[in-house]
């Protein structure tokens, strides 16, 4: 072995405490580049994989009622590779052991199996047979949380009637990897499921024979059609101009809604949540490797210049200045390999723990953690770089010096004044401890900026966990218990009269009944356009209250809308301007409406108008398309309740408010159990490392001072209260600044999430601050608390001798 490597193993044993606290947050970095990465390019890769698999359609059209035989010039139109049309209604489900309702959608597909667009990928069973009509397949994660098997039967309330279906398999489809429920933040698979039924079967029960009320597109992809995107999207200018020339042409048929796949709800929650997810795996660990960097800079230029003496010997013995620079960023490189090996190791293990947990929201038939050789590889470099951006300061001070001067020892650093002492009022008052603590941090400005930015990034880190474990509790106490507090919504087969709220308000249970009218609609702005619902309410509504943003109500205007913020924002609206609204059924009369008020909301895109004067501007009378019931909480009461409502054939859907909300709560527990884990963890490590390797260096380079107060009589922990004033003032400065740089990643976080179907909201709380300070405070006296034992350890006297 070379001399100069055995001085590297040394010199590496020596400072292990050290390299191990900079190593650790090179892990981290390293750590949260390979997790996120790779979980991004597992969901990525599987999305793109089930998409081919089950043939995902490029666009959706529901239709009120279209014959098979008008389907060709639909086919014929330019751009349009395939169609596939179909049969499509909400349904009830009603299980023996299970007394509230079950919503559901049913889906029609062929007798016989053959490729069609949003084809189902079989799971357990098989596909129809030839034996019977009423045979289902059911989505695999209903199938399960209900325990049910291929060859037991469901009854399902189809058009009016109750129908026993037998179960021939169960599958999934990459039209439901994210399956939402009417009203439902997250899937819930034990209160939604997909039934697939047989086309000729779907024909008889709905009586659409050689009919649909849906069509699934695909559209053409070469030099003269659109071009297909990485994610499986066509672009979106082709698309959406084919949309509405097949908009066109079945225009006689009663168009309702033309949803381009960027818009399908499943689709938009998914690559919502991938973007997302790919621009935090470059965001956050950059954050560690520029600490690591920063912290490895202050340790190895405190080594060179440590090591004077030891370098002007091995100059005068025949080292060349660059065998010494090579020497000293191999010392920086050794600390980077280590860290990033343990991060891969872990970031591989991470990524696996967190790909499993996507699995809860996302059904995708082949979501494994994978390893991705580049992605590891680059992690390694990253961190090599980084060690060695490090180094470079402190290896480049090695070439200043000749082997002359470097033999002799470091003459003492110039001291001076610092601008504080010229304040003579505030410098009087201080005593000579903290005239001295001052000194030091002023005198050492890139070893302070150093501690000051990796406090802040740790307080940063704190900061905006805590804020996005805030954020959720503030959407669904805003949501569930401000906007919308009904404890059942029902949603209407079809629109209905006021006789329909008289019908339920008679129920057992429901204490008070309030309708509701739901019409979808195209809003029209200037060259901006979007679909969405607008909701009629009546005056004085207690189940439905609009609120601004600080949560203050806002009443229903006797004439215009009030609208979303986001909705606004897209159509670039303001109060006092008038939107074009051009509903999806009856008579699709474009009509001028005011914008009266703007309304916060963080799900989806929410518009409000008085029931009467919306139901004017469709040209009917007054209509109720749902009701929102506030019910006694009586369980025996709410089980006669709910077999009532199974009975009645004008519902099509029911939400029962508590349920939701109570697996919305145990879903958002478990996340913001391990959310609160790894910011603990990783906040702490950017704490305790920056504070342990600021004050051990700084220790380092003032032995032979310490060793002199102590011979004048200072105490050991006198000597430590010091240092701890020193670590005390960085920190301090560091969390203040942390603050404000929290929540500005919390609100880029916000932007990322910005999108149609659900947004974050930006809040802090008091527990913020103070859980945010006691853990800054926790992490600062652990690392110090080595650095007093160190120095009860320390042998000044040895210190205090002068070295020839």
């Amino acid at each position: 072995m070379k001399t100069l490597d055995r001085k590297l193993l040394r010199d590496l044993w020596r400072s292990k405490g050290l390299l191990l606290a900079i190593a650790s947050i090179i892990t981290v970095g390293v750590n949260n580049w390979v997790t996120l990465q790779s979980v991004f390019q597992n969901l990525n890769n599987a999305k793109r994989d089930y998409y081919r698999q089950c043939r995902m359609a490029d666009f959706w059209i529901d239709v009120k009622k279209v014959p098979l035989a008008e389907l060709d010039s639909l086919r014929a139109l330019r751009g349009i590779e395939e169609i596939t049309p179909r049969i499509q209604f909400k349904a009830t489900v009603d299980l023996d052991d299970v007394f509230e309702p079950i919503n559901a959608m049913v889906i029609s597909m062929p007798n016989e199996r053959r490729p069609v667009l949003n084809d189902v990928l079989s799971q357990r069973g098989d596909y129809f047979t030839d034996r019977r009509d009423n045979e289902v397949i059911v989505n695999e994660k209903f199938a399960r949380s209900h325990n049910l098997h291929p060859g037991q039967t469901v009854h399902l309330l189809l058009n009016n009637r109750r129908q026993e279906l037998f179960i021939v398999g169960t599958a999934i489809s990459s039209e439901f990897v994210y399956s939402l429920g009417p009203g439902a933040m997250i899937p819930d698979p034990r209160r939604f499921g997909i039934f697939y039924i047989k086309q000729r079967f779907a024909e008889e029960i709905f009586d659409f024979e050689g009919a649909a009320n849906q069509i699934c597109g695909r559209l053409s992809v070469g030099r003269t059609a659109g071009v297909r995107t990485r994610a499986g999207d066509v672009t979106p200018g082709f698309g959406e101009d084919v949309l509405r020339r097949a908009e066109t042409l079945l225009e006689p048929y009663g168009v309702f809604s033309a949803t381009p796949l960027r818009f399908q709800a499943s689709n938009q929650f998914t690559s919502n949540e991938i973007g997302a997810l790919g621009a935090i795996a470059t965001m956050s660990p950059s954050v560690f490797l520029t600490i690591a960097a920063l912290v490895l800079n202050v340790l190895i230029t405190r080594l060179a210049r440590q090591q004077r003496i030891v370098i002007g010997t091995l100059k005068a013995l025949g080292y060349t200045d660059w065998q010494l620079f090579a020497h000293f960023l191999r010392f920086g490189l050794v600390i980077g390999i280590a860290g990033g090996i343990v991060g891969c190791v872990c970031g591989f293990l991470l990524a696996g723990f967190a790909t499993d947990m996507y699995r809860y929201f996302f059904e995708f038939p082949d979501l494994r953690g994978n390893f991705y050789w580049h992605t590891h590889l680059i992690g390694i470099v990253i961190s090599m770089v980084c060690a060695i951006v490090g180094s470079l300061r402190g290896a480049h001070s090695v070439l200043r010096l000749q082997p002359a001067e470097a033999m002799r020892p470091e003459p003492p650093k110039r001291g001076g004044r610092i601008w504080l002492e010229g304040i003579k009022s505030l410098w009087s008052r201080l005593n000579a401890s903290w005239r001295m603590v001052l000194r030091s941090v002023f005198r050492n400005r890139f070893r302070t900026i150093t501690a000051i930015f990796a406090t802040l990034t740790g307080t940063g880190i704190l900061v905006h966990g805590f804020m996005l474990i805030e954020a959720q509790n503030h959407l669904i106490d805003f949501q569930f218990y401000r906007v919308s507090t009904s404890d059942i919504d029902l949603y209407l087969e079809s629109e209905r009269g006021e006789g329909v709220l008289a019908e339920v308000q008679s129920l057992p249970g429901v204490d008070y009944a309030e309708p509701f009218l739901q019409v979808a609609c195209t809003l029209v702005h200037n060259h901006s356009q979007r679909k969405a619902s607008i909701t009629g309410l009546v005056p004085n509504a207690r189940l439905t209250t609009p609120r601004d943003i600080e949560l203050r109500r806002l009443e229903l205007p006797e004439t215009g809308i009030i609208l979303g913020r986001r909705l606004a924002e897209v159509l670039q609206l303001s109060v006092g301007d008038h939107v074009t609204m051009i509903p999806v059924k009856g008579e699709r009369r474009p009509v001028q409406v005011p914008v009266v008020k703007i309304a916060d909301s963080y799900l989806g895109l929410t518009a409000y108008a008085d029931l009467q004067y919306l139901s004017r501007l469709v040209g009917e009378g007054l209509t109720i398309s749902g009701i929102q019931l506030q019910t006694n909480r009586s369980e025996i009461t709410r089980r006669a309740l709910y077999r009532e409502l199974k009975q009645m054939p004008a519902i099509q859907a029911i939400q029962g408010r508590r349920e939701m909300i109570d697996n919305l709560t145990r879903t958002l527990l478990e996340s913001q159990k391990v959310l609160i884990t790894l910011t603990v963890a990783f906040a702490g490590v950017a704490f305790f490392s920056s504070v342990l390797n600021a004050s051990m260096v700084n220790l380092a380079e003032r032995q032979r001072e310490v060793a002199t107060f102590v011979a004048l009589g200072y105490t050991r922990w006198q000597v430590g209260n010091m240092f701890l004033k020193e670590s005390a003032m960085t920190c301090l400065i560091g969390t203040s600044l942390g603050f404000p740089f929290g929540r500005f990643v919390m609100w880029l976080t916000s932007l990322a999430y910005n999108g149609d179907l659900m947004r974050l909201p930006v809040v802090s709380a008091s527990w913020i601050n103070y859980t945010t300070l006691l853990l800054a405070a926790l992490f600062a006296l652990s690392a110090h608390a080595i650095v007093q034992r160190s120095i009860h350890s320390v042998d000044f006297a040895g210190a205090l001798n002068v070295k020839e």
